[in-house]
């Protein structure tokens, strides 16, 4: 297992490693810093048994990045960090952001790929933050590609990219940048490797050369009885079963009762008001004392209803134009 953290998201990172070693005391785990700051985090390695791995590489990673980037953030070259896991500690791993928590054990997903015969699985699917309507994205569907995947949580190999590989592709996409998505740099190129690579095959004197087309799959329906979405802002609410297993219960829904392995607020401020507040704040507060915990709750409790309304006037569209056309102006 990776993950990716910086001292900006430490309350993300300690609810994230809180849930990992909950459900997973055992399993080997690597932190990659997110950038320079990092300090905090790394006061953590010995709390949660987790290891360090920094890269030589990372330097040329955030170089693709800066290629690919319009300038949208701050910070997304360092997103290009994560893919030097593909030559990182594990022969088979899952990569995952911290902004998430895990809510049972990963062993069948760290193994997935091996065992069903893919060089990648993923969670959540959303074309259009990955690919633009274009030529691009119209060939890969014809060849049966292009599922769009979100690039905070997969599960993959390690050899199945080299540093060179990606940075070919990084100039291809250079060439097609206006047919990617604005923002998600990072997502649309892993998801460009994955549609426009080849890797050896496992028959490597066929006829083909020895390469294949990158199978990549989603875990939902590789593994089965798992929601399509882990993304926190979907139907229903999350519960646990009698067996303790999380699941999501939104009766008449497409994944009623099935399990949540995971779940992310990616791009969601850490407030009470998110979804699903209470879950996540019931990891990050695991190891205060009992007393600070319910009062933590009261507040939480008190300041929801403003806050979400707050949010709500927030979405609205006419106060959410002016406010970007004040900010525009500033």
């Amino acid at each position: 297992m990776l993950f990716s953290a910086n001292d900006a998201v430490f309350d993300w990172t300690v609810a994230y490693l809180e849930s990992y070693r909950a459900h997973n005391p055992d399993l080997p785990l690597a932190w990659m810093p997110f950038d320079d700051r990092c300090e905090r985090v790394a006061a953590l390695a010995d709390d949660y048994a987790f290891t360090t791995y920094e890269d030589p590489a990372f330097e040329r990673l955030e170089a693709i990045g800066r290629t690919l980037d319009l300038g949208l953030t701050a910070y997304g070259p360092r997103w290009f960090r994560r893919y030097a896991a593909f030559w990182g500690p594990f022969e088979r791993f899952v990569y995952q952001d911290c902004r998430q928590l895990v809510l049972c054990d990963l062993t069948e997903f760290v193994g997935a790929s091996e065992q069903y015969g893919f060089d990648l699985l993923h969670f959540d699917c959303a074309i259009d933050q990955v690919y633009e309507p274009g030529p691009v994205r119209r060939e890969f569907l014809r060849r049966g590609r292009g599922r769009g995947f979100m690039s905070g949580q997969w599960a993959s190999r390690r050899g199945l990219f080299d540093l060179e590989t990606l940075e070919r592709f990084a100039e291809e996409c250079v060439a097609v940048r206006e047919q990617m998505n604005p923002r998600n740099t990072d997502q649309f190129f892993l998801n460009y490797c994955c549609d426009a690579g080849t890797t050896v095959s496992d028959e490597a004197n066929d006829e083909a050369g020895g390469e294949r087309p990158i199978v990549t799959g989603h875990f939902a329906e590789v593994l089965g009885d798992l929601c399509r979405d882990a993304w926190v802002r979907q139907p229903g609410r999350v519960y646990r079963d009698q067996a303790g297993v999380a699941r999501r219960w939104d009766h008449g829904g497409i994944d009623h009762g099935k399990r949540v392995p995971i779940l992310h607020w990616a791009g969601l401020p850490l407030s009470p008001a998110m979804p699903e507040a209470e879950l996540f704040y019931s990891y990050r507060n695991r190891r205060d004392g009992a007393g600070r915990r319910s009062i933590d709750a009261l507040r939480r409790r008190a300041s929801r209803p403003l806050l979400r309304l707050a949010d709500k006037a927030r979405r609205q569209r006419q106060i959410n134009t002016l406010w970007h056309r004040l900010r525009g102006r500033r």
